[in-house]
């Protein structure tokens, strides 16, 4: 792998990405792809958002080996304002530190252009729905609806023991005591944390290595880093292949986006798109239906 070192000199573009393209000679494209893999460093330190202005004289450092190819995007749907693309398991929403393998930003700066953004994330080991801009303009009107909470993201999750009807686990979310990574429920009526409210429907019953286990649907009020993972896990039922919060060992973390409903951030018409369910899931409940109607 190849590194190259410069310096921002005052007639150079101000704009990072725009100023890796004029000194490497690569596309903005490419320039925001080496950016969201971890690959510039500004100062010593590693450069997360392409955007951000280049002060003279600040050294920046590019590590230009071969671009690592993101798989190709799934798309649930696509128009020229927004996009909804389906998340494999295992493949980060962003660059993890200090590593340079592909993430969903790679991918979604490569094939959609340097104007689209992911407006949320999903965990690494998570698969499932993530809503995309496409342009600055429905970027703005997408990030406002979120604020709102107007976009309604429901989940599919499998986990341990028997829940039966419905739930709502208000309890707030803080970082883990012992570590950082982590977070921790914390009492709904503290002070410490952040509020957070679960809605959890029971789906269906089976069972893994003669253990209990139960699918449920759940629709989030709040979007805090491992929401469900540790409300789960705060009412004794955390995820089928959770292992930072207690899950039975599977082959994979069992929560997925599988439906996403919002009002067009152009038109206002309701768009309602769904993902088809896991294999591995309706392995684990063999039953286990849509319940987005």
């Amino acid at each position: 792998m190849k590194k190259r070192v410069f310096q921002r000199w005052a007639d150079d573009p101000p704009v990072l990405d725009h100023l890796i393209e004029a000194r490497l000679g690569v596309t903005r494209s490419e320039a925001r792809v080496l950016v969201a893999r971890g690959s510039v460093q500004i100062d010593g330190r590693r450069a997360t958002n392409a955007e951000r202005t280049v002060s003279v004289g600040e050294k920046v450092a590019v590590h230009t080996g071969p671009l690592e190819v993101p798989p190709p995007l799934i798309y649930a749907y696509r128009d020229h304002d927004l996009a909804i693309v389906d998340k494999p398991a295992g493949l980060p929403s962003q660059p993890e530190p200090k590593q340079e393998a592909h993430s969903l930003t790679a991918a979604v700066t490569r094939e959609l252009g340097v104007d689209a953004r992911a407006m949320h994330r999903l965990d690494k080991e998570a698969s499932g729905l993530v809503v995309v801009a496409l342009q600055r303009e429905m970027y703005e009107r997408l990030q406002r609806a979120f604020a709102e909470h107007a976009i309604d993201r429901r989940y599919l999750a499998v986990a341990g023991g028997e829940l039966v009807g419905d739930e709502t686990v208000r309890a707030r979310i803080g970082r883990h005591p012992r570590d950082q990574r982590l977070r921790a429920a914390l009492p709904e009526n503290g002070k410490e944390g952040d509020p957070a409210c679960t809605h959890v429907r029971s789906l269906g019953h089976g069972t893994l290595d003669g253990a209990p286990i139960t699918a449920v649907e759940l629709v989030l009020e709040t979007g805090r880093t491992h929401q469900i993972r540790v409300h789960l896990q705060s009412i004794g039922h955390p995820l089928v292949g959770d292992a930072a919060y207690g899950g039975a060992k599977f082959e994979r973390l069992c929560l997925h986006a599988y439906a996403v409903e919002l009002a067009h951030p152009r038109t206002g018409k309701p768009l309602r798109v769904s993902t088809a369910l896991p294999e591995a899931f309706v392995r684990l409940v063999p039953r286990l239906t849509s319940p987005f109607r």
